[in-house]
C-alpha cells in the first residue's frame, strides 16, 4: 500500500523554515496582546442598589471635584499598592482638566500596618479640609511609609503636623469607623483589590491611565 504524498502546507511550511515561523508566532501574538491592551477596559454596569448608594453617599468619604458632577467616580485605594502609585496622577489630572467629576476617595488599607497608618493619617488631615494634598503626597512617597515619614510628608503638602497628630487621637475611633465602612463597602461590590473604580455605573477593577479614564467617563455620560 502506497502512501500519499502529502501536499504542501503550514507543516512542511514549520519543517523548511522553523526560525520564519517562529518569528511570526512571535509577531501574531505581539499583535493580539498589543490590541487587547488597548481594547476599552468596559466594567460591569451596576444597577442603583442600596450597595451602590451607601458607596457614594457615605458621607466621611473624602471627595474632590465638582460640586454637582455629572459624572462620580469612587476609587478604592492603597498607599503601599504600587498600580495605585502609578494611576494615582492620571486621577488627579482628570480632575484637573474635567470640570464635570467628582472623585470620592476610599481609603482601603490592604497591604498591612503601613498601608492601615497612611490611611488613618490620610483620613485624619480631612479634618482640616488638606485631605488631598496629602493622599497626592502619600502616593508619591516611594517607600514604605511609616510615622516619620508620613509627618514629613504632612509639612511637605501644608498641613500642621501638631493638628494632624491630635485630630488622629481625637477622632480614632471616627477614622477605624470610616475604615470599617470603606472595607464593608469594598466586600459589597466584590473587590478583589486595589485600585478599582466605580466610574459612573460601571465597576472597573485594575489601574487606569489617561485613556483608559477617559474612556470609563465618556462611556459613564453615555450611559442611558
Amino acid at each position: 500500500m502506497t502512501s500519499e504524498p502529502r501536499r504542501p502546507g503550514l507543516l512542511s511550511l514549520v519543517e523548511r523554515r522553523p526560525k520564519l515561523t517562529l518569528l511570526m508566532a512571535v509577531v501574531v501574538g505581539l499583535t493580539a496582546t498589543a490590541i487587547f491592551q488597548n481594547l476599552p477596559r468596559q466594567g460591569r454596569k451596576l444597577a442603583s442598589t442600596p450597595v451602590v448608594e451607601a458607596v457614594l453617599s457615605d458621607p466621611g468619604s473624602p471627595w474632590a471635584g465638582a460640586a454637582d458632577p455629572d459624572v462620580t467616580i469612587v476609587v478604592f485605594t492603597d498607599y503601599q499598592c504600587p498600580v495605585c502609585k502609578t494611576t494615582a496622577p492620571a486621577l488627579q489630572r482628570l480632575l484637573a482638566a474635567d470640570k464635570g467629576v467628582r472623585v470620592i476617595f476610599k481609603d482601603w488599607p490592604i497591604l498591612g500596618e503601613a498601608s492601615t497608618i497612611g490611611a488613618r493619617a490620610a483620613l485624619a488631615a480631612d479634618r482640616q479640609e488638606k485631605y488631598l494634598p496629602l493622599h497626592i503626597g502619600l502616593m508619591d512617597a516611594p517607600v514604605k511609609l511609616d510615622a516619620d515619614q508620613i509627618r514629613s510628608i504632612a509639612v511637605s503638602a501644608g498641613l500642621d503636623a501638631e493638628s494632624l497628630a491630635a485630630d488622629q487621637t481625637a477622632h480614632a475611633a471616627e477614622i477605624e469607623a470610616q475604615l470599617g465602612r470603606h472595607a464593608t463597602q469594598a466586600f459589597s461590590l466584590g473587590l478583589r483589590g486595589t485600585p478599582s473604580y466605580l466610574v459612573g455605573p460601571y465597576l472597573i477593577e485594575g489601574g487606569l491611565d489617561d485613556r483608559g479614564l477617559a474612556q470609563a467617563v465618556r462611556r459613564a455620560r453615555e450611559a442611558p
